[in-house]
């Protein structure tokens, strides 16, 4: 019997990531449409830099966008070819207070525990989404190469999630409003010249205000100030940075978090899913602090 790991698209986890890592985690995909021309993320993008650009200026330029959720069937499938296998599933979600995948991956697990007299599939909100979700199923698989039980990887993985910080800012709140991912309260800032919305993932598993900076750079500065004031430093960590085609604004996090005493951070591309919602230029910070959240 094994524990196996599986996450969501949103989870940041591409496949050159888990290639390079040497993780054995499983993805659930998702689709993507850029108006008739769909795409398997992430088994489908073999070249995620050049993908990026494309995608997240199609989104700029307003193209018809789609994103569908993975189906409880999609997870019946796959949990189901595990447990039939004699392993147990541990299987990561996007923030429930955002999407409906976790209500699928539930109606899944149900079925196949009520199945078996036994639960043999648990399911984690990671409350968050991107690479917060990204780092949770790592530190899960982690905990299961070191011969954790699946019972011991659900409890420290419901207590982990709440140290994973999810700090980003976004270039035009417009994509959050409108698609219900904040309040339309947050709309009167737009008005306010050059002023930058910072946000956060909420201890409600959805997305929270955290303030305002004037203009791009002070906004980089405060992600970088948060994260070195409220890190784990004595936990070996990396520092996880995600952008909408800004490498150079991800570039400057980074050296600003180096010179802040934060040394091991690498950069990715910011996934598709909900990149979408967040729109082209923005940029988050990912990493696990010293403090419940």
């Amino acid at each position: 019997m094994a524990i196996k790991i599986y996450a969501d698209a949103v989870s940041n986890l591409f496949k050159t990531i888990l290639e390079d890592k040497k993780l054995d985690i499983k993805i659930m995909n998702v689709h993507l449409r850029i108006e008739d021309d769909e795409y398997l993320c992430y088994d489908g993008i073999d070249n995620i830099d050049e993908f990026s650009k494309i995608y997240y200026q199609a989104v700029a330029d307003k193209k018809k966008i789609g994103t569908s959720l993975v189906t409880p069937g999609d997870y019946e499938e796959a949990f189901r070819k595990e447990v039939e296998a004699g392993n147990k599933v541990v299987c990561f979600t996007m923030a429930q207070g955002i999407s409906g995948t976790y209500q699928s991956a539930c109606l899944a697990r149900d079925d196949i525990n009520l199945e078996k007299g036994e639960t043999v599939v648990e399911v984690i909100d990671c409350m968050t989404a991107g690479f917060g979700e990204g780092l949770q199923a790592i530190h899960a698989y982690e905990l299961a190469q070191q011969g954790k039980t699946f019972e011991e990887i659900v409890k420290e993985c419901e207590e982990f999630k709440h140290y994973v910080k999810s700090d980003f800012t976004v270039d035009d709140i417009q994509y959050l409003i409108k698609t219900g991912r904040v309040g339309k309260t947050l709309a009167r800032f737009v008005n306010f010249l050059n002023v930058k919305i910072l946000l956060k993932r909420s201890n409600k598993s959805s997305i929270a205000f955290a303030g305002t900076a004037r203009g791009k750079a002070n906004a980089i500065k405060e992600l970088a100030k948060k994260c070195v004031e409220s890190i784990n430093k004595d936990l070996p960590q990396i520092v996880y940075i995600t952008h909408c085609n800004v490498i150079e604004d991800a570039e400057k996090l980074k050296k600003m978090l180096n010179e802040g005493g934060v040394e091991n951070v690498e950069i990715y591309d910011y996934d598709f899913v909900s990149g979408t919602h967040i729109g082209p230029g923005s940029l988050a910070v990912f990493y696990v602090s010293n403090n419940w959240y």
